[in-house]
C-alpha cells in the first residue's frame, strides 16, 4: 500500500512498466489522471476517483503528478482471491474500479476522502481488504508454488515439466495460471526476468549490459534488447539515462 501527496515532478508524464501486479488507485482530490497514447502522447483515457489496473503486458504512459493518492499493489496471483473472477478478463485494461468490485469500492473511496490521517486511511483500506479477499487454497498451494518456480528460474522454465509436477496437462495449467495471474506462464517469466534486470541496474551509473543480461538469464543479446524495448519502449542505455527513483516508472522527457 502506497500513499502519495503533493508530488509534482518536472515531467508531466511517465511510463509505467509491467511488473505482473494488479493495482487499485484512489485519487482523493477528485482531480482526474490520464493515460496517453505511447507514441503521440495524446490523452486516450481519463481515470477518476478510483480505478482498477489489470496486469499489464506492455508499458503505458500515465500522468506523473499527484495531489493525494493511495495505491494498492497486489502481488502476482492474488487477483482471483481479490476479485473472485478470472483475472485475465482485465489484462492490459484500466477501468473504473466499481466495474470490477462494485459499490463497496466506491464506499471505501468516500471514507478515504474524509478528513483523516494517512494511518487512519490505511486502517479503512485494511478493513476493506480483509472483507474482500477470500481464502483460496488453490492460490496458496498451487499458484504460489508455480510463481515461485518461475521467479527462481534464471533463464528458462519448462512449462510442460512444471505442469506435470503439479498434476495438470500443459493446456490446463496455462488456463489456470491465466485465471489467477492474468497472463501465461511464459509471459510472466519474461516480465519477471525483465524486472530482475531493472532491479539489478537500480542505483548504478555504469552498467555492463551484456553481463547484467547474462546474470538475469538472457544468453541471447538480441532477445534481451527486444524484450527491453517491448516492455519499456526504450533501449537499455536510454532507460538508464531517463530512469528516476522507481525502476518501473520512467519520466517521459
Amino acid at each position: 500500500m502506497l500513499y502519495h501527496k503533493d508530488h509534482y515532478p518536472e515531467h508531466a508524464m511517465e511510463k509505467y512498466l509491467p511488473d505482473g501486479t494488479i493495482n487499485i488507485i484512489f485519487e482523493l482530490t477528485g482531480t482526474p489522471k490520464y493515460i496517453f497514447d505511447n507514441q503521440t502522447k495524446k490523452r486516450i483515457q481519463e481515470c477518476q476517483d478510483v480505478w482498477f489496473s489489470g496486469v499489464l503486458k506492455d508499458y503505458i504512459t500515465i500522468s506523473a503528478e499527484c495531489e493525494e493518492m493511495i495505491v494498492l499493489v497486489f502481488k502476482p496471483g492474488s487477483g482471483f482471491p481479490l476479485i473472485h473472477q478470472s483475472v485475465d478478463k482485465y489484462t492490459n485494461k484500466v477501468l473504473p474500479a466499481n466495474e470490477v468490485l462494485g459499490k463497496p469500492i466506491s464506499d471505501l473511496l468516500t471514507k478515504l476522502k474524509a478528513p483523516s490521517t494517512p494511518e487512519e486511511k490505511f486502517i479503512e483500506v485494511e478493513r476493506w481488504i480483509f472483507n474482500q479477499v477470500k481464502q483460496d487454497d488453490f492460490y496458496t498451494e498451487i499458484i504460489q508454488y508455480a510463481i515461485h518456480a518461475i521467479e527462481k528460474s534464471p533463464s528458462y522454465i519448462n512449462i510442460a515439466n512444471l505442469s506435470k509436477k503439479l498434476g495438470y496437462s500443459q493446456k490446463q495449467f496455462i488456463q489456470l495460471f491465466k485465471k489467477y495471474v492474468g497472463i501465461t506462464p511464459k509471459q510472466f517469466h519474461r516480465i519477471t526476468r525483465f524486472n530482475e534486470i531493472l532491479r539489478s541496474v537500480e542505483n548504478k551509473k555504469d552498467v555492463m549490459w551484456t553481463e547484467e543480461a547474462n546474470n538475469c538469464g538472457y544468453f541471447d543479446q538480441a532477445h534481451f534488447i527486444k524484450d527491453f524495448q517491448s516492455f519499456s519502449g526504450l533501449n537499455p542505455s536510454k532507460y538508464l539515462k531517463d530512469m528516476d527513483m522507481h525502476p518501473n516508472f520512467v519520466p517521459v522527457k
